[in-house]
């Protein structure tokens, strides 16, 4: 059973939720992490217990100066009886690593929505927020094009107004902070119809005027790509052209910021991932390579949890985690055994999904929310780039298949 883009959210969750994860919260006592934190002794007594709910399609990235990952929007609905749901949130949350612990933050800054792109601009310490969407995309729902700055020192919001001709109104884009430019570079997206396309602007932030970049010979149309810069350049995979299967990606292309040209990297085949769309990647500088994790490939699998690195010295891809197995086939619409994948044996992995936040320090990248099978999560997860090992920093509430959760007996795949 093969999912389009569009499905892909709904079909594969047999409910529109899942119940407590059976692990709990965490203590609240003093903890010590030093792979995923600063790797000091903090007292943690007294911060908060909650956390923020289950989400997809949600951005977010690493404010060193804090040690916190900060997120924006998201889309807090779990699809209903396979139909996918659409409540965008403008809620702003901060995890702490020291801690692992949620603090909301109370900014007050752009409308709700989901499938924005973010990035950090390193000269002014904030995060800066392009496009996304509300409401139900194919139900009249609206697309952005607004850019937003979410100071970091301040944790305030400021909307950068900008002249010339921006980007068109999309969701899934590519966002990045060239600071050899003082730009923000935005590339691909959907700017309606579930529909990738291939262009590509920058906004310079001194004077705030956006342009166009040529892009002739550049990627292939497309939307929900993964993206990251190493080496200077930004690194950009997979993502899919539109609603078919057959339009999913595997391929990488390099943007310099220095020429503005593209460069394939490498075309998909071989040694490659599975093509798929709502996949992540981080920069392993020390190895010279891109670690990828998770998004939906174009099997009966559906959402994925492996581990894939690709080294550009090497030119090759290899696997540093092979995620769970495929152990079953869809019973009908929307009903799925109970041990429809085994779960990676022998170490702790996150529940396979897409439309998550990755983001990273140095060789410690973090994986945070997304949407699965059983709907969507709000677990955080620590990834060493280095060791290819996972750690779990912060159990979800929900949105894990009963056989990760620890539960016996387990009669379908959701609770």
């Amino acid at each position: 059973m093969r999912l389009s883009i569009l499905s892909c959210t709904a079909i594969l969750a047999l409910a529109a939720g899942c119940g407590a994860d059976s692990r709990g919260t965490p203590d609240t006592g003093i903890m010590v992490d030093a792979t995923f934190d600063a790797g000091t002794m903090t007292e943690c007594t007294g911060r908060p217990a909650e956390a923020a709910s289950a989400r997809g399609e949600v951005a977010g990235l690493f404010d060193a100066a804090k040690n916190r990952i900060v997120v924006f929007g998201g889309n807090t609905s779990a699809p209903v009886d396979c139909i996918p749901a659409y409540t965008q949130t403008a809620e702003m949350w901060a995890f702490h690593l020291d801690c692992n612990n949620w603090e909301p933050l109370s900014a007050t800054g752009p409308s709700a929505r989901s499938r924005h792109g973010v990035a950090l601009d390193t000269m002014r310490n904030r995060m800066l927020v392009f496009g996304g969407m509300q409401g139900d995309p194919l139900g009249g729902g609206m697309r952005f094009n607004d850019v937003w700055a979410f100071d970091l020192t301040s944790d305030t919001w400021q909307e950068l107004v900008t002249t010339g001709t921006p980007p068109s109104r999309r969701g899934f884009p590519v966002v990045a902070y060239d600071a050899g430019h003082d730009r923000l570079v935005v590339h691909g997206g959907d700017p309606g119809g579930f529909n990738g396309t291939s262009d590509m602007f920058a906004l310079d932030l001194g004077t705030l005027a956006w342009s166009s970049i040529d892009t002739a010979g550049g990627p292939p149309a497309r939307l929900y790509h993964g993206s990251v810069i190493h080496g200077g350049r930004l690194i950009i995979f997979g993502g899919a052209g539109g609603y078919s299967e057959t339009t999913y990606r595997n391929d990488i292309w390099a943007f310099d910021f220095t020429t503005d040209a593209w460069t394939e990297v490498r075309g998909g085949g071989g040694d490659a991932p599975l093509t798929r769309f709502g996949a992540q990647i981080f920069s392993d500088s020390a190895g010279d390579r891109i670690v990828m994790f998770g998004g939906h490939d174009s099997t009966n699998l559906g959402n994925s949890n492996d581990v894939v690195a690709y080294s550009f010295s090497a030119d090759a891809w290899t696997i540093v985690r092979p995620g769970d197995t495929l152990n079953g086939v869809a019973l009908g619409m929307c009903e799925f055994p109970a041990e429809f994948t085994l779960p990676e044996e022998g170490v702790p992995t996150p529940e396979r999904r897409h439309s998550f936040v990755a983001t990273q320090n140095g060789s410690a990248a973090y994986v945070l929310f997304g949407k699965t099978d059983c709907g969507a999560i709000n677990d955080v997860w620590g990834l060493d780039l280095a060791a290819g090992t996972w750690e779990l920093l912060r159990p979800p509430t929900g949105g894990e298949a009963c056989n990760r959760t620890g539960t016996a007996g387990c009669t379908q795949l959701c609770f």
